[in-house]
Formats: structure tokens, sequence, C-alpha cells
């Protein structure tokens, strides 16, 4: 706690806002065995939120940043008495806590960044409207546990590599990151169907 508390002391605080785009889908799909089940991914491809930094001496920092995406994804299928298909969405927020090391420059700095980041699911929700073969209109329903859900909360690690611009006001910062997470958050009892745990992510971080 006392070395907590002694950070400002020779270290400076910066905020801002990154964001991004995917470079890998949120879940990984096999080909079904049958026609029985299909999925579909429809994830919107953004990544945004708040970031702060501590800068410490040497060309030390730690960030802190909590990041949202939008999950999303269909799936359909029929039996002899009935098809049907469901819709299903979710809000993914990500709170990574880094170590980075900056390498010396004026107008530029090349860096590296690793460490632990924690994910958290709200408003899970799955539409689902069932066909019946012998009877005549649609059956709805809603739920907030999907079949597929396993859990709403995991961890990973986090390594990332990028280039710090400085501008007259701002500083950007693209980077390229990889989190790989310990667990799938969905995955269906066919196993064609689950949360990719490899994730790739191109960001862009506007600091001041």
């Amino acid at each position: 706690m006392l070395l907590l508390l002694s950070f400002p002391a020779f270290g400076q605080f910066v905020f801002g806002v990154k964001g991004g785009v995917p470079l890998s889908d949120a879940f990984d799909i096999a080909r079904a065995p049958s026609p029985a089940r299909e999925f579909s991914s429809a994830t919107r491809w953004y990544t945004i939120g708040p970031t702060a930094e501590l800068r410490l001496p040497f060309g030390l920092g730690i960030e802190f940043d909590a990041l949202y995406k939008r999950l999303s994804y269909t799936s359909s299928g029929s039996t002899a008495s009935l098809s049907f298909h469901s819709g299903t969405t979710a809000n993914s927020w990500e709170f990574p806590l880094l170590l980075k090391y900056r390498a010396p420059g004026i107008l530029a700095r090349p860096f590296v960044l690793g460490g632990v980041s924690f994910h958290r699911l709200s408003d899970v929700k799955q539409f689902t409207v069932e066909t019946f073969q012998t009877v005549t209109g649609d059956r709805k329903s809603t739920t907030s546990d999907p079949a597929e859900l396993r859990d709403k909360s995991g961890q990973g690690f986090v390594l990332g590599a990028g280039l710090e611009l400085h501008a007259p006001v701002i500083r950007i910062s693209p980077e390229i990151r990889y989190t790989r997470w310990g667990s799938e958050n969905f995955l269906d009892s066919l196993n064609i169907f689950r949360s990719n745990r490899d994730q790739w992510e191109f960001l862009i971080g506007l600091t001041f």
C-alpha cells in the first residue's frame, strides 16, 4: 500500500479513450454434423472504452482499460415436428491491467505490454421462435440463460506491441493486442459452437 501511495510522487497519470476493431471472430464455429443445428456469428466489429495510465520513470507504465464489445449470434435448426430460429445478444466488458515499457524516442516511441485481463458479460438475452409442423402459429420465448451460456465471467493473459506518436496536444498509440482467455463463455452441447479463446485486436489509444 505504501508503494502504491508513493507512485504519484514520481509518476504521472494520463487519461483518454481506446478503440479499435477485432482481428479475430468472437466465436469459433465448426461445421455441424447434420443440418439439425447451425450457428452464425453476428458480432459487431468494434471495441471502445476509457483508458488510464500511470507513467513511471525509465519508460515504464501501468495501464488500466475498460473495453466494451457487443456480442451477437444466431442459431437455427429443425426436427421432424418443428423448426426454430434464435438470436442471442450480450454486452461484454473487458478490464485489462497491463505493465508497459516504452523505448526511448522523441516523436515516436515503440512499446510492448503484458498483463492480465478480466471480462464480464451482462444483459444476456436470447429470443427464440419455434414453428410447429402440425400446429398453426409460432411459439415465441425469451430467456437470459441460453443453453450455450457456460460462464458470464473469466480471465486471461494479454500481450501486445505498438507505437506511441506524439502530437502537439495528444498522444496517439496504435497497437496490436493478443488475449488468451482461460475458458469459454459460450459452448453448445454438440461442441460446434464456442467462444474463441484466442482474441486478436487492432486498437488505437488517444491520451491527453
